[in-house]
C-alpha cells in the first residue's frame, strides 16, 4: 500500500528515521509504516514526533515487547476468563477482534491481577494480532485493527464501578501512545450496527448473532465454537489481601493532598540499576520516572501511572543506561482530600558486568 503524502512529509519521515534509528530495534523496524504513524499521530511536528516515538521505544523495552510472545506466559485466570477472541479479518483483511463487554466479568477480572498484569496481557494479545497479521499478508498495514465491543447486557454498575474504569483506561492510554494510527474503526454493538458490520465484513465470516451467515456446526447462531464469551470469575481465583511485613529500610512518607514528592538519583555510571519498592497504607498513587541529562528538560522514561499496594508491594527496576539525573515521583495531587502514607526503598546498584571474556 503506498502512501500518498507530499515531499515535505516524505522528507520528515526520512529526518524522523534519522533521529530515532538508534534507539528503534529490529523488531520495531519490521513495521514498514513504524515513521509514518509516528510522524503522522504527531502531526508532522518532528520534535513531538520523536519525543513520542523514543518513549514507545523505552516502554517495548521495559516491557519486553519485541519478544513477549515467546518469552510471556499469560496467567491462566486472565487467559480463561478475558472475553475477547480474534474472530475473523473485513474484506480488506484487517483484524477483527471481539470483546463480550456485557456479559464479561469486568469487576471480577480487576480482583484477579493487577492492572500491570492487565496491561500485559493485553499488549500480549496486540502482539498476536499483528502476528496473525504478518502471515496472513506478510506486511504491515497502515491500518491493523477494528474492534467489536459488544456492550449487550452491561450493567450500570459495571459501568460506575471506578477499579475497572481505571483499568480499562490505563489500557487504552498504552494503546493509543504505543500503537498510533492502527485503528481502521470501532463498533460498539448499538442500533444500526449490523448493516455497518456488513458493509466491512463479509457475511460467511461474520457471526450469525452480529448479522452475518456464519454459524457453528449444529447450526448454533451464537458461534460458541469460535467468540470467547463472558463469564462469572469464581472468587476463589481473586488475589488475597496478605499482611506485608516491610523492612527496616522503608522510609516513611506522608504526602498531603494535591502535592507530591519527587526522590531523584545521581547515576554516575551508565547501566546502572534503578531498584525500588513502596507500599501506600491505603488508597492509591500516582508514580512515574523522570531522567535528566544535558537537556533543559527532563524526559519521562516511565509514564505516570496509577498504583495500588493493596495485595502486594509495588516493586520495580530500571536500567539507567545514561549518566544523569533520575527522578522518582510520587504524585497525590489529583486527590483533594486525603493524605497517602507511603512507605518506600529505593537505590541504584553497579551495573552487572559481564567478566566471561576475562
Amino acid at each position: 500500500m503506498a502512501l500518498n503524502i507530499s515531499s515535505e512529509e516524505q522528507a520528515a519521515l526520512e529526518e524522523l528515521k534519522r533521529r530515532t534509528i538508534d534507539c528503534v530495534t529490529p523488531k520495531m523496524l519490521e513495521d514498514n509504516y513504524l515513521f509514518y504513524r509516528f510522524a503522522k499521530a504527531r502531526n508532522f511536528n518532528l520534535a513531538e514526533a520523536e519525543f513520542m516515538l523514543r518513549k514507545n521505544a523505552y516502554w517495548r523495552k521495559e516491557f519486553g515487547v519485541d519478544t513477549i510472545l515467546t518469552d510471556y506466559t499469560a496467567p491462566e485466570v486472565l487467559v480463561k476468563y478475558t472475553p475477547s477472541c480474534l474472530m475473523c479479518f473485513d474484506k480488506d483483511g484487517h483484524a477483527v477482534r471481539y470483546t463480550d463487554c456485557g456479559r464479561g466479568d469486568a469487576k471480577g477480572l480487576v480482583n484477579v491481577a493487577k492492572k500491570e498484569e492487565s496491561l500485559k496481557y493485553y499488549v500480549y494479545l496486540i502482539e498476536q494480532d499483528i502476528e496473525a497479521l504478518l502471515k496472513r499478508h506478510k506486511k504491515f498495514e497502515t491500518q491493523m485493527f477494528m474492534p467489536i465491543f459488544d456492550f449487550e447486557s452491561f450493567t450500570y454498575a459495571t459501568a460506575i464501578h471506578m477499579k475497572t474504569l481505571q483499568c480499562w483506561l490505563y489500557c487504552l492510554k498504552a494503546y493509543i501512545d504505543n500503537y498510533p494510527e492502527t485503528l481502521k474503526c470501532a463498533f460498539v454493538i448499538n442500533d444500526g450496527w449490523r448493516e455497518e458490520l456488513l458493509k466491512l465484513i463479509d457475511a460467511d465470516v461474520l457471526p450469525a448473532f452480529l448479522g452475518g451467515n456464519k454459524t457453528d456446526p449444529d447450526g448454533n447462531p451464537e458461534c460458541n465454537t469460535i467468540v470467547k464469551r463472558g463469564q462469572p470469575v469464581p472468587k476463589s481465583c481473586y488475589m488475597t489481601n496478605e499482611r506485608k511485613q516491610l523492612g527496616a529500610d522503608f522510609q516513611k512518607l506522608i504526602i498531603p493532598p494535591l502535592c507530591k514528592k519527587e526522590i531523584s538519583f545521581e547515576v554516575k555510571e551508565a547501566n546502572s540499576n534503578l531498584e525500588w519498592e513502596y507500599d501506600i497504607k491505603s488508597k492509591d498513587i500516582d508514580f512515574s520516572l523522570l531522567f535528566k541529562g544535558e537537556t533543559l528538560e527532563p524526559v519521562e522514561l516511565i509514564p505516570k501511572q496509577r498504583t495500588d499496594t493493596c495485595y502486594e508491594t509495588e516493586k520495580g527496576l530500571f536500567k539507567c543506561e545514561k549518566i544523569g539525573t533520575y527522578t522518582m515521583v510520587l504524585d497525590n495531587s489529583y486527590s483533594w482530600i486525603y493524605p497517602k502514607e507511603v512507605y518506600i526503598r529505593a537505590a541504584i546498584n553497579p551495573p552487572k558486568h559481564d567478566n566471561s571474556d576475562k
